[in-house]
């Protein structure tokens, strides 16, 4: 093929499959063809990448590309899979891809039977449509794994859409997942619980979060600047037990309900504050002592 980029195609047309059919298609990638349950989806979906094939018959479209992503739901991928390399839908050395963060390539398995190689393509981040996402791919972290001669093409894939790359094992993508399910899905819960505890103290929740935002930014940008644990700071990283056991005497009146996750946060916190070296070992005990007997009450 020369200085030609590989074809592709894609299977299934959510936000990432769109997204990145248009960002490798500015990258010069010919895009092969679209397919998903919906035949006018695909065909929406095609005008919108500049693909000229669609298709609601996913071998159609697999066959004869180089690449082959498919971008369906996490619970659909391995059957999609299977039933396109059942019909012989995978050319010989094509490189298949998914882009699930919870599932190793191994779900892919049933293309290697065509002589295909797998891979999983995740870019560490959250898209909430298809234009969010074609800005925020450049520039974040993409987890690759997979066979090692389908590696190449996928470390390629990611510089062409500008991502970084970050490679794993198939057998860690799920404790990888749970590191970006933590970042992500419970720095919300997280931000949510302080919005509760502020309305229990009667500060309005529209205001409450317009002035928590700062504090959140502020110490994401001194976790960038110092690190964990430097960046801690609080009464636990001082060692302040009254400070704790009046937070702790307060919830349990207003709000008792969080009681169990303030004592369990703060348990870690306090293994935080050990490794920075701001607490004496009395200190410590009575940190521990204090949390682990309210965390024990709220359940």
């Amino acid at each position: 093929m020369g200085n030609l980029k590989p074809a592709l195609s894609i299977i299934g047309c959510g936000t990432l499959g769109t997204a990145f059919g248009k960002l490798l298609a500015r990258a010069g990638y010919r895009i092969s063809g679209i397919a998903t349950r919906s035949l006018e989806t695909a065909e929406r979906t095609a005008g919108i990448i500049g693909a000229k094939r669609f298709s609601d018959c996913p071998w159609e479209i697999s066959l004869g590309a180089d690449v082959v992503f498919i971008t369906t739901p996490d619970d659909a991928i391995e059957s999609t899979c299977k039933v396109i390399s059942e019909h012989k839908g995978f050319e010989k050395n094509a490189v298949v891809i998914h882009c699930s963060g919870a599932l190793s390539s191994e779900i892919l398995s049933s293309a290697r039977d065509c002589g295909a190689v797998v891979a999983s393509l995740h870019p560490l981040q959250s898209f909430a449509s298809v234009d969010q996402a074609e800005t925020l791919v450049r520039g974040s972290f993409c987890a690759i794994e997979g066979d090692n001669a389908a590696l190449p093409a996928v470390r390629q894939l990611v510089n062409d859409l500008g991502g970084l790359l970050m490679e794993i094992t198939a057998e860690a993508k799920t404790l990888y997942h749970a590191a970006a399910v933590v970042a992500s899905n419970y720095l919300v819960a997280l931000i949510h619980l302080a919005l509760k505890l502020d309305r229990a103290a009667g500060i309005p929740p529209d205001v409450a979060f317009r002035a928590t935002l700062p504090l959140i930014k502020g110490t994401l940008s001194s976790i960038g600047a110092k690190g964990i644990p430097e960046a801690l700071t609080g009464p636990i990283a001082r060692g302040d037990r009254a400070t704790v056991a009046a937070h702790l005497k307060a919830i349990k009146d207003r709000v008792p309900e969080l009681l169990t996750v303030y004592s369990t946060l703060g348990l870690y916190t306090v293994d935080l504050a050990k490794d920075k070296g701001t607490l004496t070992k009395e200190m410590v005990e009575e940190l521990i002592a204090l949390l682990e007997r309210e965390e024990t009450k709220g359940l």
